[in-house]
C-alpha cells in the first residue's frame, strides 16, 4: 500500500504533465483552455493508473537480477510495458472521442480511427519509454528495498551473535574470579578465623556488585572500581602486609561506562602471577586517564615479572570481549620485565 506523501507525490507528477500538455495545446494548437485541460485530466489520471498496476505486478513479480534466471520476469515485465502504454494510448483515445461526442461534434469513424492510427504512430514509442521508466525504477526501489533489508537483518544476526557470545564468555568469568576469591577464604578458614569472617561478609557485599553489574554489558567505571577494590580487600585480609593497594582516577572519568569486568581480571592476574610468587609481597596501582577521545585504564604491579606473557582465562577472555564491543577501536597492551613488575593497558574509546 503506499503512503499518503507518496500519494501525493504520484498524483503531484501527474498533474504537473496534465498541466504542461494543456499549456501546450493551448499554445500551440490554440485549443479552448477547457476542453483541453479536461482531455489532459483524464487521459492522465487513465495513464496514472495504468502505471499503479504496473508497479503492482512489479511488487508481485519482483526482478531479482538481470541475469537469464529471471528472463521470464523480464519478459512480463516488458509485455506488461507495451500492454499498458498500447491500452494507455487506446483509452486517450475513446476518452477524447467521448469528450468530443459529449460536446455534440460529429465524429467520422474513417477519422477517429485515423486519430488513433497517428496517435500510435507518434506516440507510442515515447509512452512505452515513460512506462518502462516506471517500471524500472519501481524495480530499482524494491532491488534497493531488499538490500537495505538483507543489511538490516545481517546486522541483527551480527549483533545477536557478538551478545551470545559475549554473554558466553561473561559467563565463565564471574565464576572464574569467584572461585578465587572463595579460595582465598578457604585459605584462612583455619589459620585467621576473623579474618575469613571478614572474608566472607565483603565476598557477599563482592557478589551483591557482581550481580548488579551482570544486568548490562557497560558500567560506570566507579562501580568496576568498586568491584576491584572490595576483591583487593578481600585479599588485603589474606595478605595484611604485604599487599599495597593504589588507586588514581579522576573524579571526572569515574562515571564513564566501561565494559563490565575489565578491571577484575587483570587485578586477579597482578595479584596471581605478580606479587603471590614474591615473599614481600608488593603493590598494584590502577590508573585511569583520558588520551584525546580514548580512555586509557592501566593496571600494574611491581611483582615478579615473566619472559613470556601467558594468555590465561582473564587476559583471552578480556581481550575476546574488547574485540566484539569495540571491533578495530580498542587494544590490550601487556609490558613486563622480570623482576620489575608487570604493566597491563587497556584503550576504549569514549562515547
Amino acid at each position: 500500500m503506499i503512503r499518503p506523501r507518496p500519494w501525493f507525490l504520484f498524483l503531484g507528477i501527474w498533474g504537473t504533465l496534465a498541466a504542461y500538455a494543456t499549456a501546450w495545446d493551448v499554445l500551440a494548437f490554440h485549443q479552448p483552455p477547457g476542453p483541453a485541460l479536461e482531455l489532459n485530466l483524464g487521459r492522465d489520471a487513465v495513464w496514472a493508473a495504468l502505471c499503479l498496476l504496473l508497479i503492482r505486478l512489479g511488487r508481485r513479480v519482483p526482478v531479482a537480477s538481470l541475469s537469464w534466471e529471471s528472463w521470464r520476469a523480464l519478459l512480463l515485465h516488458a509485455g506488461a510495458v507495451f500492454a499498458a502504454a498500447s491500452a494507455g494510448l487506446t483509452l486517450g483515445w475513446a476518452l477524447g472521442l467521448g469528450l468530443s461526442l459529449g460536446a455534440g461534434w460529429n465524429a467520422d469513424p474513417g477519422l477517429a480511427w485515423a486519430a488513433l492510427q497517428v496517435d500510435f504512430r507518434t506516440s507510442l514509442q515515447s509512452v512505452l519509454l515513460a512506462f518502462g521508466c516506471v517500471a524500472g525504477a519501481n524495480q530499482f526501489y524494491l532491488v534497493n528495498q531488499r538490500i537495505r533489508q538483507r543489511d538490516v537483518e545481517h546486522a541483527r544476526l551480527q549483533t545477536a551473535l557478538a551478545e551470545a557470545r559475549y554473554q558466553a564468555l561473561l559467563s565463565r568469568l564471574q565464576p572464574h574470579f569467584l572461585f578465587n576469591a572463595l579460595n582465598s577464604i578457604a585459605a584462612l578458614v583455619h589459620a585467621d578465623p576473623d579474618g575469613a569472617d571478614r572474608m566472607v561478609a565483603m565476598l557477599g557485599d563482592l557478589m551483591r556488585m557482581t550481580l548488579a553489574a551482570s544486568a548490562s554489558p557497560m558500567i560506570p567505571l566507579r562501580q568496576e572500581l568498586a568491584m576491584a577494590q572490595t576483591y583487593l580487600a578481600i585479599e588485603q585480609v589474606r595478605f595484611p602486609s604485604r599487599l599495597e593497594v593504589e588507586m588514581a582516577v579522576p573524579e571526572a572519568l569515574r562515571d564513564i561506562k566501561v565494559p563490565v569486568f575489565i578491571l577484575q581480571p587483570l587485578v586477579e592476574n597482578s595479584l596471581k602471577h605478580g606479587l603471590a610468587p614474591q615473599a614481600r609481597g608488593g603493590r598494584i596501582q590502577i590508573r585511569a586517564e583520558r588520551e584525546g577521545d580514548t580512555l586509557v585504564l592501566v593496571v600494574q604491579d611491581d611483582g615478579t615479572g615473566f619472559s613470556e606473557a601467558p594468555e590465561g582465562t582473564g587476559l583471552s577472555n578480556t581481550r575476546a570481549r574488547l574485540a566484539l564491543l569495540y571491533p578495530g577501536h580498542q587494544g590490550l597492551e601487556l609490558f613486563t620485565v622480570p623482576g620489575r613488575g608487570t604493566r597491563v593497558v587497556v584503550r576504549i574509546p569514549l562515547p
